[in-house]
Parts: C-alpha cells; sequence; structure tokens
C-alpha cells in the first residue's frame, strides 16, 4: 500500500517549521501559516480537504487582502450596531490594530489576511500589552478575533490565527461600590437638584446614560416604578443621541424603594418640567445634564468633600446591584433589574417576576430604616 498522501503535500522548512501545500486545478495553495509539527501540519490539511469534500473552497486572492481593507468592510458590514459601540470599534481598529505599536512589531494593517500567523499575532499582543496596557490589549484582541473569525466564516482563511489563550479576557480591579451610609453622605454633599439622581443611581442601579435620558413619562409614583427604555449619550464627535439599550434585557421596568418614591415625587415638583416629555434631571439651566460638566463641577467635588475622592458616579450601579444581593435577590433577579446586556441576561429579564423585584424595593426600605437614614429630606 502506497504511503503517498492523497491530498496535499507537507514539507520541513529549514526554520525546522512544517508547510503544507495542496492544488487547486493547476494552482498550488500554500496554508497561510507554518506549523510546529508534521502531525499540525497534517491536521491542518484533513480539515481542509473535509472542507473541500463539502464544497468550500478557499480563496488565494482574497488572503491577499490586507487586513486594514477587510476590518474597514468589516465594520461597514456591521449594520446592528449602535452609533457609540461602532465609535469604539472604529478606535479600536484604528489607534490598536491596524498601525505598528513599535519597532519590533509590524503593522498588522498593512498585512495580507493570510500573513497574519498565529507569531505575528502573539508578538502583536504582548508589545500591545507592555506599551498600551494588559486591558488595551484585551480589547483589540477581542476585536481582531471577531473580525478574523468572519474572514474564516467568509473562507477567506481556513483557521482564526488568534489562539492565545483567555487573550481577551480582562483582569478588572476589584469594583470599588459605596455603603448605603456613604450613598446618603453624597446624597446630602451634591446640590439639591442632583440628590435625587444619586438616590436612584445608587437604589435601583440605572446606568448614567440612562438616568439623563429619563423623561418624567418614564415615572410612575403610583406603582412606585420607573421604565427604562432610552439612553443619552454623547459620542466623541460631539453628536448627542438617544436611542435605546443595545439589548431587549436593557428594556425594563424597575421597582423603587418607598423612601425614594418621596423623594422623586418632590424633585418632580422642584427641578423637573410637568410635561410627560421633559426630562427628569436637568442642569441649572434647565438643559439635559452633559456628562463631563456633571462630574467636574458636582460630582468630584462632592465626593472630595466627603473623603470619598475617586469613588465613580459608575460605582453607583455597583452599589446598588450589592445592596439588592443583601436582600436575598438571586442572580436572575439582579440581572433582571440591572438589565445586563447579554442574551442569557435578556432570556432571564423576561422572565424576572414583577413581584420579586418589589420584594428587592423593600428589603431596600428596610435596610435603610434600620441604619435610620433620612432619606426624606425637605431641603430643596
Amino acid at each position: 500500500m502506497s504511503g503517498k498522501r492523497p491530498f496535499g503535500s507537507i514539507r520541513k522548512l529549514p526554520s525546522g517549521r512544517w508547510q503544507a501545500r495542496y492544488r487547486v486545478g493547476p494552482k498550488r495553495v500554500v496554508a497561510p501559516e507554518t506549523f510546529a509539527t508534521k502531525r499540525d501540519a497534517s491536521r491542518w490539511l484533513a480539515t481542509t480537504e473535509t472542507g473541500h469534500a463539502r464544497g468550500l473552497r478557499l480563496d488565494p486572492a482574497a488572503g491577499k487582502v490586507t487586513l486594514v481593507a477587510y476590518a474597514t468592510a468589516w465594520l461597514d458590514s456591521k449594520t446592528g450596531i449602535g452609533p457609540r459601540t461602532r465609535e469604539i470599534y472604529a478606535t479600536q481598529i484604528r489607534l490598536h490594530i491596524v498601525p505598528s505599536i513599535d519597532e519590533t512589531c509590524p503593522a498588522l494593517g498593512e498585512l495580507p489576511l493570510n500573513a497574519l500567523t498565529p507569531e505575528v499575532i502573539r508578538r502583536w499582543y504582548l508589545v500591545l500589552a507592555l506599551r498600551r496596557g494588559k486591558s488595551v490589549a484585551a480589547k483589540a484582541y477581542s476585536r481582531l478575533h471577531q473580525i478574523l473569525t468572519q474572514a474564516v466564516d467568509e473562507d477567506i482563511l481556513a483557521k482564526n490565527p488568534c489562539r492565545i489563550d483567555h487573550g481577551g479576557t480582562e483582569r478588572h480591579p476589584e469594583q470599588r461600590f459605596a455603603t448605603l451610609p456613604e450613598l446618603f453622605m453624597i446624597a446630602d454633599a451634591v446640590p439639591g437638584r442632583y440628590r435625587a439622581l444619586v438616590l436612584m443611581a445608587g437604589l435601583t442601579g440605572l446606568r448614567q446614560g440612562e438616568l439623563f435620558a429619563l423623561r418624567r413619562s418614564a415615572i410612575d409614583l403610583d406603582a412606585g416604578v420607573v421604565s427604562v427604555y432610552i439612553k443619552r449619550l454623547r459620542l466623541a464627535s460631539g453628536e448627542v443621541v438617544e436611542d435605546g439599550p443595545k439589548s431587549e434585557a436593557g428594556k425594563r421596568v424597575v421597582s423603587l424603594p418607598e423612601h425614594l418614591v418621596a423623594e422623586v415625587e418632590r424633585h418632580l415638583g422642584h427641578f423637573s418640567g410637568p410635561d410627560p416629555g421633559d426630562y427628569v434631571f436637568t442642569s441649572p439651566s434647565g438643559e439635559p445634564i452633559e456628562r463631563s460638566n456633571f462630574r467636574d463641577r458636582v460630582w468630584v467635588p462632592a465626593t472630595k468633600a466627603i473623603g470619598l475622592e475617586g469613588l465613580r458616579f459608575h460605582d453607583l450601579r455597583h452599589t446598588a446591584g450589592t445592596m439588592a444581593a443583601r436582600t436575598g435577590a438571586t442572580v436572575k433577579d439582579l440581572m433582571g433589574r440591572l438589565g445586563h446586556a447579554s442574551p442569557q441576561a435578556a432570556m432571564i429579564y423576561q422572565h424576572t417576576a414583577a413581584d420579586r423585584d418589589r420584594r428587592i424595593a423593600a428589603g431596600l426600605d428596610d435596610m435603610i430604616d434600620e441604619l435610620g437614614l433620612d432619606v426624606d429630606n425637605r431641603r430643596k
């Protein structure tokens, strides 16, 4: 019996690595990468042969397209993402994936897709993590992996060269949150028109963009709930966007502790217009709140004054999640209340019982009463 391989051939290169090749008609196709062992090369040929049996044909010409050209086309094809997400993706591609990071690492954007080997990707990743931080490298790697996965799906590459174990995993520092007493200290430290904003962030977990977009019609004081269906943000271009959340999980109805209902009612009477479409939270001039102005003029001075310097407004969302968990809420309850944006969270939200969410709000009331905190502050 002949030992000749029926599909393709393998040869050892002077570098000691192995190269796999096969023919498509008169054309010879070389694997887009070399392999550490002969067995790896053989596995690649076997996978490619299986693909050919199913009608799959890699296009050698398509593999010569540069990464910058393909990444640009990939981003243009992402019609289902929001403007802020598109802006983030474009920035990652432009600043961290396409250019040269330093003289020891080639500019990935200039390389053809079939030249992006695991070794090239690994070197880029290590240099990026060293020069710009592990978090930046993890985000950029996740995006590159996503781009090249589409190249595989489109039969341009046989296999994704992004093969770094946990390369896209971000290791965040331990989340910071305010205790309930600290939350009320902050509420007392900010100007009166922002008191309800701080308390709502720390007791409901609404995101800053959700709070800034909140309209009077979204609050039902009789039912003690707030409906979340829109967010407000300013892009780096300066454009202001108000649109829905990333997923259906973000659209939710959140129960308010009774203490907070009274505070919100008082806020609406003093600081919000009477029409259903009026913003709930505004600047002293009656305009929608700008994130940077609020941070610099209100949040930072207030937290610094009470010894909580460095606490972010977003950390109040962690406060809300932590406090809700202490009432006995399950993971499903928390995901439903906080509107986590993932397919699993969306499904969980659909099944979160309204009465369980009301129990979370009631539990928060009990905790406030137990600590003797004065939510019902009469100042204006």
